[in-house]
């Protein structure tokens, strides 16, 4: 007994997938059987399974919930034909073949993914920022950082001009900037379909240390995915499954660049093969004198703020800056502490439940704008400013900014 999903509000609206097994999956993980890649969505998000002769909906513990006709599911329920099934931006319509209504559409084989992207808006050039290096070439300029000592850089990138078949097609030079994190780079699972090697270039004032930061995805063996700096190797990307974790590889100073130019390659040595590696962005710490009192401050700073996460809502960045601060403490050491490494385990704790936070709060935005509640989304918006009081690695404050600015715009030409 097969059933239909219709896209009925979303991208790819009017859409239709024919399934002809018991059990289907969906979520943002590319094992799923339809994948929405979008930041409300959990890796796992939601299935639809056979049992009896009832078509069932479940919600597999997403952070932002199911809905069915509307309404959040709080428990499998039984589907019917016309019933709307609202997963993150998309709603699908169901339809089973039982039902009189009958819908025909070619079946997906069950070995290829039926793939609902929220692909990246289209490829833009973007203009210089403030205090761009005139004698660097013109893909990279320097961005305006907040913070004397800790500098989260961004550079231009090189405008992509064409989509190619299996996503956005790849330049010669990826130039980290601010908006690079939202693209996965690799091999056909990916937004931007680079074959087997991706380099990233960026700039790196002197006297700093510098953190490089990535996600791997679908890396099968441990000599699969290697990172080269300027041409020599760094490390070897972990064993990863269609999710992966983030990584922060610390660059050495004696690899970079004396110009201030650098390249970090990643080539897949496995031909052909599935791979991608996302959330890339690169962190840089001006080295300064080690100063070991100052990071303990720091770090009980950090314990602080996050024991009292649940009190306000900006205690978990302030969290994250403070262990941000205790690592800069920590660079001119000459020999680092045991504390170093749990500083280190502490910031990407920190970034995931940021990066999740975002996530929740941008889904429950989105969908006050699709029901008309533009009110609340605004609100919602007005909140992210306060769980996220500067910049921080997800981006979350600007793109919460970037919307209550489209609005002010488009409520004052009206």
């Amino acid at each position: 007994m097969a059933f239909v999903l219709t896209i009925a509000e979303g991208k790819g609206r009017g859409q239709k997938f024919k399934f002809e097994i018991d059990n289907v999956t969906i979520g943002r993980g590319a094992e799923n059987d339809v994948v929405l890649n979008d930041a409300g969505v959990s890796r796992m998000h939601a299935r639809i399974e056979r049992q009896g002769v009832a078509w069932m909906l479940l919600d597999n513990g997403s952070a932002n919930g199911t809905e069915l006709n509307g309404a959040v599911l709080q428990k499998p329920m039984s589907l019917r034909a016309g019933d709307r099934i609202g997963v993150g931006p998309v709603t699908f319509e169901f339809f089973s073949e039982s039902d009189e209504t009958r819908i025909t559409s070619p079946a997906p084989k069950r070995e290829v993914e039926t793939r609902v992207s929220a692909m990246p808006a289209p490829p833009r050039a973007i203009e210089p920022k403030a205090g761009a290096v005139e004698q660097l070439p013109a893909w990279v300029k320097i961005a305006a950082a907040g913070g004397a000592a800790l500098i989260l850089v961004g550079v231009a990138r090189t405008a992509v001009q064409s989509r190619a078949q299996r996503g956005l097609a790849c330049p010669d030079t990826v130039a980290v900037d601010d908006d690079t994190a939202s693209f996965t780079f690799g091999h056909l699972e990916a937004d931007v379909d680079c074959g087997d090697k991706v380099v990233f270039g960026f700039n790196v004032p002197q006297q700093t240390r510098v953190l490089f930061h990535y996600q791997p995805m679908r890396i099968s063996t441990p000599s699969e995915l290697e990172l080269r700096v300027n041409g020599k190797h760094l490390a070897w990307a972990p064993v990863v499954g269609a999710r992966g974790e983030p990584q922060v590889v610390t660059i050495p100073q004696e690899s970079l660049s004396a110009d201030g130019r650098n390249f970090v390659t990643f080539s897949e040595n496995q031909r052909d093969k599935d791979w991608a590696v996302a959330k890339v962005r690169v962190e840089m710490l001006a080295i300064t004198p080690g100063d070991l009192l100052a990071a303990r401050q720091a770090y009980d700073r950090g314990r602080r703020k996050l024991e009292e996460k649940r009190i306000a809502p900006r205690n978990l960045y302030d969290a994250w800056k403070a262990f941000a601060d205790a690592r800069r403490q920590m660079e001119g050491l000459p020999q680092k502490p045991a504390l170093y490494a749990e500083v280190a385990q502490l910031i990407k704790d920190c970034e995931r439940d940021l990066d999740r936070e975002c996530g929740k709060l941008l889904f429950s935005a989105a969908r006050f704008t699709r029901y008309g509640q533009d009110d609340k989304a605004q609100q919602t918006y007005r909140e992210v400013l306060l769980h996220f009081p500067g910049e921080d690695p997800t981006g979350c404050r600007k793109k919460a900014q970037e919307n209550i600015v489209s609005a002010q715009t488009a409520a004052a030409s009206e």
